[in-house]
């Protein structure tokens, strides 16, 4: 990923989950971390330059209980 590019050149659609045991909050990061790097190696896999690409966007989060903590999941609809 380079400082020079933009978003997609398309309007898609990214998608990812990651799981974490805990059920706090503030234990979440490194979860919320993962969830952003599969959407930013999607985005690059199409050719967006992701430093520049997700300034600005929005990202849908949903955060579902799992039986041994929750599942967070994000949508990125990136506008070409």
């Amino acid at each position: 990923m380079t400082s020079e590019g933009s978003a997609p050149s398309a309007d898609r659609e990214y998608a990812a989950a990651e799981e974490t045991t805990s059920r706090h909050p503030q234990d979440w990061g490194r979860a919320v971390a993962v969830v952003f790097e599969r959407l930013a190696e999607q985005a690059a896999a199409d050719g967006a330059t992701v430093d520049d690409a997700l300034l600005g966007a929005d990202v849908a989060l949903h955060i579902s209980e799992t039986a041994d903590g929750v599942r967070i999941e994000a949508v990125w609809r990136a506008a070409g």
